[in-house]
């Protein structure tokens, strides 16, 4: 009878050791989500900055779209050939960006109030008749299709 018991007891005990583990397990796996969230975020956040950065290689060109203040919402017919080539890179940039952020969104790496920023942002680009075209021929089709939920109408011409 006492076999049975001391018997009895190490499955027990093996069984706590195995719950124990996976809930160790579970615990690292949080916390390796939350790593992966934190890189996610810092490489977010350096690829803006580093697309801000190109206003400042060129001291006329970056002037020029400064003084405009939201890039988005320029209208690429009211600027200069050379400036006209640096918005719509700024644009393709912001657009791959965007992308990034709808990607880690649907996969759970991004948090609600992120992704709200993030999604007022996008509406602000789609909105420009001039960035479409651009985000179309560069977007991968379940974001094209997310910005194509959007409301159709978009401006052209801005003050």
């Amino acid at each position: 009878m006492k076999k049975l018991e001391i018997n009895d007891f190490i499955q027990i005990a093996g069984m706590f050791g195995i719950i124990g583990s996976l809930i160790f397990v579970g615990l690292q796996m949080k916390q390796t989500q939350t790593i992966a969230l934190g890189e996610q975020i810092q490489a977010r956040n350096q690829m803006l900055l580093d697309s801000q950065l190109i206003l400042l290689g060129d001291e006329h060109i970056g002037r020029e779209l400064i003084d405009k203040s939201n890039i988005a919402l320029l209208s690429p017919e009211n600027l200069s050939e050379e400036v006209r080539a640096v918005w719509r890179q700024i644009i393709s940039v912001r657009g791959v960006t965007i992308q990034n952020a709808f990607q880690q969104y649907e996969l759970g790496l991004l948090p609600e109030d992120v992704w709200r920023q993030a999604d007022e942002r996008i509406l602000i680009h789609w909105n420009n008749c001039h960035i479409r075209p651009i985000w179309s021929n560069l977007v991968i089709p379940t974001f094209l299709d997310y910005l194509n939920s959007f409301p159709k109408d978009c401006v052209s011409d801005f003050d």
